[in-house]
């Protein structure tokens, strides 16, 4: 049996911590009865926790699939290391939603909410690439057929759902806001401050409340030291990502650039 508590014990984030635990109840099931199974889609943090456990058994290997090259949200696929690993089928699938109305713009909480709505756990869905007059939706294939039949609207906007190929997938650019600044600190509270025009009381109070997440892992220090290329996720303020450090002022402040994504 998988120690899962050694090996869980250090994430914060409960909700990531039970999803790594059930990928681990998915590494124990592919080491004993030599099975391949697969896990929910999990953030990049996650994927790099349960990667590390499944590098320390010499029996077993995996595949990682997200349904585009770049993509977030991601499916391991444990099995035993003897097994080809071409004969490893996906466990992913491709849905288009069609937008039938033309007069109206959907975004990506849009899609989502809908289909969260029709009963779906959010660890169903990966990726979701929204363009002007259809979504991409990279889904769990077992539950590919029932939002073909059930998918019927998002928002009050009427849709059709239909099966998609992998390489039609077309990645749009992000829009982004360039924000240049400088911070008396690389501590989280004082960056997530000058993305987010909050003053440091309030850049605290959001990061206790467990709303912010710096690549991907919820953070509850408020002194956390950033780094470049670090990226930060706050409820309510989208995402922001450290690009740049620049020189320090003649006061000492530290010169930065963030990306904020639209």
């Amino acid at each position: 049996m998988i120690d899962k508590e050694k090996y869980t014990r250090h994430i914060q984030d409960q909700e990531a911590k039970e999803r790594v635990v059930r990928a681990l109840g998915k590494v124990e099931g592919a080491l004993k009865n030599h099975e391949i199974l697969w896990t929910e889609f999990l953030t990049p943090y996650e994927q790099q926790q349960v990667i590390g456990i499944i590098n320390s058994f010499q029996e077993i290997t995996y595949k990682i699939e997200g349904g585009y090259q770049g993509a977030e949200r991601q499916v391991i696929t444990i099995f035993h290391d003897y097994l080809p690993r071409e004969t490893v089928t996906p466990s992913i699938a491709l849905i288009k939603v069609n937008n039938k109305n033309r007069f109206k713009t959907l975004s990506h909480r849009d899609y989502l909410g809908s289909v969260m709505n029709l009963g779906l756990k959010r660890e169903k869905i990966g990726d979701i690439i929204v363009h002007e007059a259809y979504c991409h939706m990279i889904v769990d294939r077992e539950i590919a057929d029932y939002l073909l039949f059930q998918l019927e609207k998002v928002g009050n906007a009427p849709v059709d759902v239909e099966m998609d190929d992998f390489e039609n997938i077309e990645k749009p650019e992000e829009a982004v806001k360039e924000i240049s600044g400088s911070v008396s600190s690389l501590r989280l509270d004082a960056v997530l401050g000058l993305a987010c025009k909050l003053s440091r009381k309030d850049a605290q109070s959001l990061i206790k409340k467990g709303d912010v997440k710096v690549n991907f892992q919820e953070v509850l220090k408020t002194a956390l030291e950033l780094q470049e290329g670090d990226q930060i996720s706050a409820k309510g303020f989208g995402r922001i990502n450290l690009r740049t450090l620049g020189t320090e002022t003649k006061s000492g402040r530290i010169k930065i650039t963030l990306e904020k994504l639209l």
